[in-house]
This record gives structure tokens, sequence and C-alpha cells, in this order.
């Protein structure tokens, strides 16, 4: 045999890693419509309910609504919703409600790091579930609305 070495690719570093301090540079420059704590403030009643007893709906209800802001196609148990049961069981819900706490307020240009989406939603899941859920359906009232997916149209063929 002979002694021909290969030399393998090696793989690119990739450095995707984020320092704190990035993670704590507050961006957007709105600010959240409800407080964190407006809970059970006026109508919202139902919401602090649902969400107290069953916070996976509303996250589950969040979801389905920045997808599709008519919830045309919503249904009460959800991929999400169960998503979200499963992470609740290892204890792991909070890192889903920060990740859309965190989605939210980059697309809504409001004022936040990722920090404090972390540890708010760590600290307080369900008041950040209903701020979540409240802020949205705020947004998309007043006009502000990300638009859902949106399937692309199917190709046709002109005959010759």
């Amino acid at each position: 045999m002979s002694d021909i070495k290969q030399s393998l690719p090696q793989p690119k570093s990739i450095s995707t890693n984020m320092n704190f301090q990035q993670a704590k540079t507050p961006t957007g420059e709105a600010e959240w419509e409800h407080g964190l704590f407006d809970c059970f403030k006026g109508e919202d009643l139902l919401l602090g309910a649902q969400t107290y007893f069953c916070p996976c709906i509303t996250y589950g209800k969040t979801q389905a609504r920045t997808r599709d802001p008519t919830l045309g196609s919503y249904e009460l148990v959800n991929t999400d919703c169960l998503m979200w049961t499963g992470a609740h069981c290892f204890g792991i819900s909070w890192l889903l409600s920060c990740m859309k706490r965190t989605e939210i307020r980059e697309s809504y240009n409001i004022r936040g790091d990722n920090v404090k989406d972390c540890l708010l939603s760590w600290c307080c899941n369900c008041c950040t579930l209903m701020q979540q859920e409240k802020e949205v359906i705020a947004k998309q009232k007043s006009g502000v609305v990300k638009q859902g997916y949106q399937a692309p149209t199917g190709m046709t063929i002109h005959g010759h």
C-alpha cells in the first residue's frame, strides 16, 4: 500500500454564538401596549383564566394568530398547544414562550432584549403568554399586521 494521505476537507468554522453583551443589547423603538401584569384587566378576565388554567391553549392561539390573523384554520388543541404541553412536562415550556416573545418583539419593533425575554418567560410564564396574545391582537386591530404564511399559487401551463 502506498503512503498516500488524503486530505479531508475541514468544516468551516461558523460562529453563531451570541455573547452576553449582544443578547442584552436593547432593540426596537415601541413599547408593549399591554403591561406584563395587566393579566385580569377589563375584558381580559376570560383570557386570564384560560391562560392560568390552560396556558398551552393561549400559546397555541398566539402561534396560530401570527400565522393567520383571521384564525381561519385555528383549532383549540393544535400542534403548538401539544408541543407547549410536552415541553411543560419537562419544565422547558418557558423556552417556547421566550422564543415567541422575541419573535413578537422583533416583528413589531418593540423595545427589549433576549435576556429580558428569557427571564420574564422563565419567571412569569403565564403573564408573558397573556401579554403576547394581547399584543398580537392589538397590533392586528390597529392594522400593524405581519402577514402570515401565504401559500404560493399553483403553476398553470397554457395550451399550445
